[in-house]
């Protein structure tokens, strides 16, 4: 008898959600699936288990103004751009920069973002410059461009982590030397971290959102409404709320 409800019950469920499905399909409602890495503040990290920072409110705002709806996918930073790739997200917004190597397999929104790039170690390292950093080990998060940047230091050791999280720790733990970081995301870690310092500077690097080759409609629509951002300001108070 047990059964014979369970079935009916699940029967019944499957039916209302089907109709609940069909329904949604058939209002033409698209939520879009968005990818990032909550794990680079004041870009983007969890606030009690939401996803803030200066990309989601970027976000937010675009979602206004272009009238679409979303939902987020966090993840692995190196898996972001096979997951554009293959349909599993729609578009990406991670403090990503454009490099000419990804330009060969996704688009690029209007840069909105070029923050100056810091290395960071412990002080007791009493690290003075870049000439210091030559032969030491530096944590890198798979995926970033960080790593072409390190490469230029002779004799640099790189050390790949799935995550800043990690790579921060490791670094704590003097399991490695430095870590390559925006500025304001270095601001952030040494604020609650305050045994680690700027070593050096280097060229800063153009951010932008990322969407599928295939997506050219989707693209051009947030990209209109992102330039109407950085044109009326918008763009620059969020950087100023956010300490960018």
């Amino acid at each position: 008898m047990k059964k014979i409800i369970m079935f009916i019950t699940l029967s019944f469920l499957g039916l209302f959600l089907g109709c609940q499905k069909e329904e949604n399909v058939a209002s033409g409602e698209k939520v879009y699936v968005v990818g990032t890495n909550a794990e680079y503040p004041p870009y983007e990290y969890l606030e009690n288990n939401k996803i803030v920072g200066f990309d989601a409110d970027i976000l937010e705002e675009l979602s206004k103004r272009a009238d679409f709806k979303y939902t987020w996918s966090n993840m692995n930073f190196d898996g972001l751009i096979s997951a554009l790739q293959t349909k599993k997200i729609d578009m990406i917004i991670a403090g990503m920069s454009i490099s000419e190597e990804r330009m060969k397999f996704i688009d690029f929104s209007t840069p909105y973002i070029s923050p100056q790039l810091v290395y960071i170690a412990l002080k007791t390292k009493n690290f003075k410059g870049i000439e210091d950093l030559k032969n030491k080990k530096f944590g890198v998060e798979l995926g970033t461009t960080e790593e072409e940047s390190i490469k230029k230091i002779p004799g640099a050791e790189i050390i790949p982590f799935t995550g800043h999280t990690a790579s921060l720790l490791a670094l704590k733990a003097d399991k490695i030397d430095s870590m390559l970081l925006d500025s304001a995301v270095a601001d952030k870690y040494m604020q609650n971290n305050p045994e680690l310092e700027i070593v050096a500077a280097v060229s800063s690097e153009n951010k932008a959102m990322a969407f599928n080759k295939k997506d050219s409609e989707l693209k051009d629509k947030i990209d209109s409404e992102l330039k109407k951002m950085l044109e009326d300001g918008t763009v620059k108070k969020l950087q100023e709320k956010h300490g960018l």
